[in-house]
């Protein structure tokens, strides 16, 4: 038997799975504002203690999160369990105390509120004594006044980082994770850079290249020929970075540009180029040039100041001359909006598509093209193809018209059977109307049969008894069609989203919006070979703001 919870003074069912034991996942997270004592062995450890010494729990799963704040729940591993949850894998939490689950308050309070309850999860918090199987409403208020707590504590945290930070900087010192390509960290001071013997002399190379002509995508493919590692090679490759994501990393266009435009290599500590609120989830600002931090001289110097201040002047001066080019050909006046920026990637090689515009005799040539390619052809990537804007646009919209076609089929089916579900509901109210109004009639007759002496008074009551009951029984049956009919009343009737359904369907041409809505993303392996994925049929429906249930 299910057993009951009170979560904010409503009653939910949690089911265990049939042998009455829950599918227990226990979550750990440690950020760079933790006690050094408050570790993640220790948390696992206290977990897995707990859970071990419960009747009703075996241990699934284990997530950690490292070096992430509680105010912010877009968290890889807490992702991924709510994710398991969703799947059924888990249906308990286990966590040390509610600051390990979040201290955004409002966060925190809709999930162990909300969402958990919805998806009939038990969740339980160890040092708090809390578990939703047993909570009442006490114990709910102790868990919001404490949510309340963890969030005022975590933005004056935040505020007492952002401050230190601030003053680091001001005093050139480095605050980043990783020193730029020909840096390390001092091994005496983590906030000051020294020079790494093996990648110095690339950065030197570059430097020089560029002042001499070379392009941006010429030095790209020079180096990858020469097989020097890339910033993101190179750092995975002595350990400093550990995600296999890196391991194949190539040179391109805008690593190089980074390297040629970064004041670190004179010498000059630049920073505060973004800002960040930790306690409101907001992740990265862009900060105006005027406003950055700068000091100057803090370290030694990779390349000479004139020689760096001569790339600059010819970055710019390229610059101007793209713009004057663009400016002259008419395309910044027939500029296209780029539907599926961001959704395109190369089956080769995973780059992305990015769009070209180029106008040649009053023509005008939109076309998609690998962004990997140029750099590190045909070695690394094959895919030369470039795909005119039109034709890939109509690939991904007929696609989608053919998922808008299928869903507005289901709607409409939908539809349907809720129509003839709340017809036969109101026919059989009236027919127990009709069964009704026969048994009082009955009723009334009994009374005048014994008045008569057909029955005597003992048949009258068992008559009686047996009509009131039949009475009582299709009263319930009426009562709960009649809850039925008005909750069917009351239910949305998506005419927003079934509205933008035909309005997709009667667009001709593609819309972000719609890329937005239904897709995944793009695959491009040529011109010949283009994979539209789709987002999942559940995830079309929770864009669209609907639940369909046929």
């Amino acid at each position: 038997m299910a057993r009951k919870s009170r979560v904010a003074g409503n009653v939910i069912d949690i089911v265990p799975v049939k042998n009455g034991v829950y599918r227990t996942g226990i979550y750990a997270r440690l950020s760079s504002e933790d006690r050094e004592e408050d570790t993640l062995e220790n948390q696992i450890y206290l977990l897995k203690s707990h859970v071990e010494g419960q009747t009703d729990m075996i241990l699934t799963d284990t997530y950690v999160d490292n070096g992430f704040g509680g105010t912010n729940f877009q968290r890889p591993q807490f992702i991924r369990m709510v994710e398991d949850v969703k799947s059924g894998k888990i249906n308990c939490i286990v966590v040390r105390d509610l600051s390990r689950f979040g201290r955004n308050y409002i966060e925190t309070g809709n999930y162990i509120e909300n969402v958990f309850p919805f998806l009939n999860v038990r969740f339980v918090s160890v040092t708090d004594e809390f578990d939703t199987v047993n909570g009442d409403g006490v114990e709910a208020m102790v868990v919001s006044f404490k949510n309340l707590v963890n969030d005022v504590y975590a933005k004056d945290i935040s505020r007492k980082i952002i401050s230190a930070f601030r003053t680091k900087q001001k005093n050139g010192e480095y605050i980043g994770l990783v020193a730029p390509f020909g840096y390390l960290k001092s091994e005496d001071n983590k906030n000051k850079f020294v020079i790494d013997g093996q990648t110095a002399p690339v950065v030197q190379m570059i430097f020089r290249w560029y002042a001499d002509g070379k392009g941006l995508d010429s030095i790209a493919r020079t180096l990858n020929e020469m097989d020097i590692d890339c910033p993101r090679k190179y750092r995975y490759r002595i350990g400093v970075t550990i995600s296999d994501r890196y391991k194949d990393s190539r040179w391109g266009r805008s690593a190089v540009k980074t390297i040629l435009t970064n004041r670190a290599y004179i010498g000059d500590m630049v920073q505060g180029k973004v800002k960040q609120e930790l306690c409101n989830n907001i992740s990265k600002q862009y900060v105006a040039k005027e406003e950055w931090i700068v000091a100057e001289n803090m370290h030694e110097p990779i390349v000479d100041r004139e020689l760096f201040l001569t790339v600059q002047e010819l970055i710019e001066e390229k610059s101007r001359e793209q713009a004057e080019r663009r400016e002259k050909s008419g395309i910044r006046e027939h500029k296209e909006e780029n539907f599926l920026k961001g959704y395109l990637r190369c089956g080769c090689y995973g780059k992305s598509f990015n769009l070209s515009q180029t106008m040649r005799a009053g023509k005008i040539t939109r076309q998609y093209y690998c962004s990997g390619y140029q750099a590190l052809r045909r070695a690394y990537c094959t895919n030369k193809d470039r795909i005119h804007k039109d034709i890939l646009e109509q690939t991904v919209w007929q696609t989608i018209q053919t998922c808008i076609l299928q869903l507005i089929e289901e709607k409409r089916l939908k539809d349907k059977t809720m129509s003839t579900n709340f017809h036969i509901e109101e026919k059989r109210i009236a027919q127990i109307d009709r069964e009704i109004r026969q048994l009082s009639g009955k009723i009334a007759d009994l009374y005048k049969d014994t008045v008569e002496g057909i029955i005597d008074d003992s048949e009258y009551l068992l008559f009686k008894m047996n009509f009131t009951k039949q009475k009582e029984v299709l009263g319930a049956e009426r009562k709960q069609l009649l809850a039925e009919v008005e909750k069917s009343k009351k239910k949305p009737q998506d005419v927003s989203a079934a509205e933008y359904l035909k309005k997709c369907r009667g667009n001709s041409k593609l819309t972000r919006q719609m890329v937005e809505t239904f897709v995944d993303g793009v695959k491009i392996y040529g011109k010949n070979r283009i994979e539209v994925q789709l987002l999942c049929r559940d995830e079309i429906l929770s864009r669209l703001g609907i639940v369909w249930q046929i």
